[in-house]
């Protein structure tokens, strides 16, 4: 965890920005010195649930659960990349961004190659692959017979690779590049001689996208329906990552949030039909099916998402796989079948734009699309075939973290295969908000539904003393190890506050090390609830002496457990309990 240089212009940056004001301009915030709320941004809400600690530099909202430091807010507000909201608050602040290249190595090759360099390789090859259009009346005549215009051509970066072996490293030549880098860039493929030839050839060419619009990759489709593959992807690098890309996306970003939704389609196609004829709120995949990565791409502008699946076998298997892809994302899902085994071109080439948008409002949601689905693949009339679709569809249950989506399912299951709902729930385990259990209380394992239980537990209000006034860590840790705090989710915390804490000496960046959403939600609730009390030292003695006493106790209560159920170890663990006793005994006593 030791920091760089561009940690410390993150943290310079960080250290100067304002975040009252920053959030202020989004919200309308109310409080006064560092304790600020308002109505909530990213979701709505009548009573305000959005608190700010101005001091600290954090967010939380109790009601969603979103929160972090003044850069995640402007990455959700904004829907940014974390690069975009740091040169927004270095602009803001005055602070100098340094240009610290990464070089990349091709581990084939050993090519070394920086992430601005290929953007430009991908540059002067997209403009060659469009160039090369003219050259070839076969893909001209391709693009015409698919109802392009010249202005989509040209916008979305469309081109034609020659059939010549070498064609784009010969042109690459020209401006120094050689087929080695071109090779590490995906642009060319090796051969045993050292020397190579051009990947893309014979083929139209879709220029794939970044959210800047930068070109980072290639599609090729082959001019011959005989050709294999039909649709030829690059193959991934530092810039294109398919499980992560979506096509178009770029393009559609305004669209999707005027409109409040997004269309996902299959093909590179069907999303051009769409977008040309005025529909632009859409976006394809590319190159692989549906990924968690894509949904949540999607969510970071809009919640609600129709995916749109050709009604042939092979659309209704995507469809199914899609949903179980979505389903823990949380998101407004519907799914659309369209008639007759027609894709989207097809439709809108014959039905036009406006009897596309009357179809999109068939839309399915997923859960009746789903029931439907798994239920007529099984004789639902027979104890059997009923046990069957539940079991099928028990996996998908069991992932869904929201529990009113959950108990929706249940009962529109239960419902149609005549089943009582309450078997469903003896069946099947629903996770109902993904939270670990905590032991919160000395009576055991309690399961936490929101985070107030935990700000008001013992272990949270010791946590929230070390947060809010860290100048105590030290004198903490002498008496409280994480082993102290009984159950996980308090001790993993506490592991991320001494960890970096000792690292940095601060507690600015502990978000920046804490991967797991769940921990990350409840450090946030607990760095915005500054409410510490002006004793906070008292306090935080007590919280040390009671979380020592609770940590004895269940310490004894264990030592007699297996005394029962390990009678060959009684005489070490009797010694063990009257030890653990004893320390109790003069904790108590002070």
């Amino acid at each position: 965890m030791n920091t760089g240089p561009d940690e410390a212009i993150k943290e310079e940056i960080r250290s100067r920005a304002d975040i009252a004001k920053v959030i202020g301009r989004y919200v309308q915030l109310q409080g006064k010195g560092t304790s600020l709320k308002g109505l909530c941004p990213f979701h709505k809400e009548k009573t305000p649930s959005f608190h700010v600690n101005a001091l600290k530099g954090f967010f939380h909202c109790f009601g969603c659960g979103k929160g972090g430091d003044v850069f995640n807010f402007l990455q959700e507000i904004e829907n940014i990349s974390f690069f975009e909201a740091l040169k927004l608050l270095a602009d803001e602040t005055g602070v100098q961004l340094r240009s610290q290249e990464r070089v990349f190595i091709d581990e084939k090759s050993g090519v070394q190659i920086s992430k601005t360099e290929l953007l430009r390789i991908h540059e002067i090859a997209a403009k060659f692959y469009y160039s090369m259009i003219k050259s070839s009346p076969e893909a001209i005549q391709y693009l015409k017979s698919r109802g392009l215009s010249a202005e989509i051509v040209r916008d979305f970066r469309l081109g034609f690779a020659p059939p010549g072996w070498t064609s784009l490293i010969d042109h690459c030549k020209k401006f120094g590049i050689s087929v080695s880098t071109l090779i590490a860039g995906g642009l060319a493929i090796d051969k045993d001689n050292g020397n190579g030839y051009d990947r893309f050839r014979n083929r139209v060419i879709f220029s794939l996208f970044d959210l800047s619009g930068k070109v980072i990759g290639f599609a090729g489709r082959g001019m011959s329906e005989k050709e294999q593959p039909k649709y030829l992807n690059s193959p991934e690098t530092i810039l294109y990552r398919k499980k992560e890309l979506l096509y178009g996306l770029c393009m559609a970003r305004q669209a999707i949030k005027e409109n409040g939704y997004v269309i996902v389609v299959e093909g590179y196609m069907d999303y051009l039909a769409l977008f040309q004829s005025g529909i632009k709120n859409v976006v394809a995949v590319s190159g692989t099916a549906f990924t968690e990565e894509h949904a949540h791409l999607l969510k970071r502008f809009t919640n609600k998402i129709i995916l749109i699946f050709d009604g042939d076998a092979a659309g209704q298997t995507a469809a199914k796989r899609a949903v179980e892809v979505l389903a823990p994302v949380e998101v407004d899902m519907s799914i659309l079948i369209l008639p007759d085994d027609e894709d989207p071109d097809e439709f809108i080439k014959r039905a036009g734009p406006d009897a596309f948008l009357e179809l999109i409002k068939t839309a399915r949601h997923w859960i009746p699309f789903i029931i439907e689905k798994v239920s007529s693949e099984f004789d639902i009339s027979t104890p059997f075939g009923k046990s069957s679709a539940v079991t099928n569809l028990e996996p998908l249950l069991n992932i869904i973290k929201d529990p009113i989506v959950a108990q929706s399912f249940k009962k529109e299951l239960a419902e149609k295969i005549g089943l009582d709902e309450k078997i469903l729930y003896t069946k099947s385990h629903n996770n109902r908000y993904n939270y670990k259990s905590l032991n919160l209380e000395s009576s055991g394992r309690v399961e936490v539904p929101d985070e107030e239980k935990f700000l008001m537990s013992l272990e949270g209000r010791f946590l929230s003393i070390l947060l809010t006034t860290p100048e105590y860590i030290a004198e903490a840790s002498q008496y409280v190890v994480p082993e102290t705090l009984t159950d996980s989710v308090s001790s993993d915390i506490y592991s991320f506050i001494l960890d970096t804490y000792e690292d940095t000496g601060s507690l600015d960046t502990i978000l920046d090390h804490c991967d797991d959403q769940v921990l990350k939600r409840l450090i946030t609730s607990l760095l915005v609830r500054n409410s510490c009390p002006d004793h906070v030292h008292e306090e935080l003695v007590q919280k040390i002496i009671h979380l020592r006493e609770k940590y004895l106790r269940v310490r004894i209560r264990d030592a007699k457990l297996k005394m029962k159920s390990e009678p060959h170890r009684r005489a070490e663990l009797l010694k063990e309990m009257q030890d653990f006793t004893t320390q109790l005994q003069e904790l108590q006593r002070g």
